[in-house]
């Protein structure tokens, strides 16, 4: 894991949203939130991810499960894309024998 990390508190304070909004992500695990000592941290790697989810919260007003649901969907949505632009490339491949 990447030892790159930014402090909870100051997620906090930068997307304005409450604590409780995180640590429902967290344990949905859409973001990792590691404990160090006494202080909790937000993965540097999930921070894209905290951004986006804080626009769909606040723009949106959707709830820590509907991103969830969501992220999921999108991600097939990206995998079933991928997999369409293979396949055309396979059928380009046998059409041009």
């Amino acid at each position: 894991m990447n030892e790159k990390r930014i402090l909870y508190s100051e997620c906090v304070r930068i997307y304005q949203v409450k604590e409780s909004f995180i640590d429902s992500l967290g344990e949905l695990g859409l973001v990792r939130i590691a404990q160090m000592e006494s202080k909790r941290y937000v993965e540097y790697e999930d921070i894209d991810d905290l951004e986006q989810f804080v626009r769909w919260h606040n723009d949106m007003d959707i709830n820590p499960e509907g991103i969830e649901a969501l992220y999921y969907v999108l991600g097939r949505v990206r995998e079933l894309q991928s997999e369409i632009e293979y396949l055309r490339r396979e059928l380009k491949l046998y059409k041009s024998l």
